[in-house]
């Protein structure tokens, strides 16, 4: 139940980034395009893509939390033994639990703040802006608690007991998994 809940909310992450990313290209380079051969532009297209950026940063993270994909110096922890390097997690874990505390805190207490405040073209609140780092906050959290289960509780892998993850042989392990999914269509 659990693992089908966190594979819809990761695709819903990865949508709404791909949405992000999607609209703030359209604007940016519809902007350049109407500024160079119009000579005018969409006054919109500054303050929404701002904002779709500060979002798509946030939730990326969050994403990349779940993923072990953030960098990180684990050359030391990758040397511990299997029960230290699961100390090492909780206590990493409980300092980044702290931080995300800060984070919905800060971001409440802002966005509170500046309900009243609007953005001049796009004439919404501030408190959109300031927002994302509840939910990055609480979807950190989340994140980091998942991570932790997973370790203490459940069997844990070589790759749980890491705190980050060597992206090149997961670019390679991903591209792998495509191919083969590929030939298995084609039928090779």
């Amino acid at each position: 139940m659990l693992s089908k809940l966190e594979r819809w909310v990761t695709r819903a992450l990865e949508g709404t980034i791909v949405a992000c990313l999607s609209v703030m290209a359209v604007l940016v380079f519809g902007n350049v395009v109407l500024r160079y051969a119009f000579d005018s532009g969409l006054a919109v297209s500054e303050e929404l893509a701002r904002l779709l950026f500060v979002w798509l940063i946030f939730l990326g993270a969050i994403l990349a939390s779940r993923q072990h994909a953030h960098l990180g110096f684990d050359s030391l922890v990758k040397k511990l033994p299997a029960g230290a390097r699961k100390a090492v997690i909780v206590f990493n874990a409980a300092l980044m639990l702290a931080a995300c505390a800060f984070f919905v805190i800060g971001g409440w207490e802002q966005s509170k703040i500046n309900l009243g405040n609007s953005y001049p073209v796009l004439g919404i609140a501030y408190a959109w802006l300031y927002g994302v780092a509840v939910v990055f906050g609480i979807g950190l959290a989340v994140s980091i608690l998942l991570n932790v289960r997973d370790v203490l509780f459940g069997r844990p892998t070589d790759e749980d007991l890491v705190l980050t993850q060597n992206l090149e042989s997961r670019v390679e392990e991903e591209v792998a998994q495509l191919a083969a999914r590929r030939r298995g269509e084609d039928g090779r």
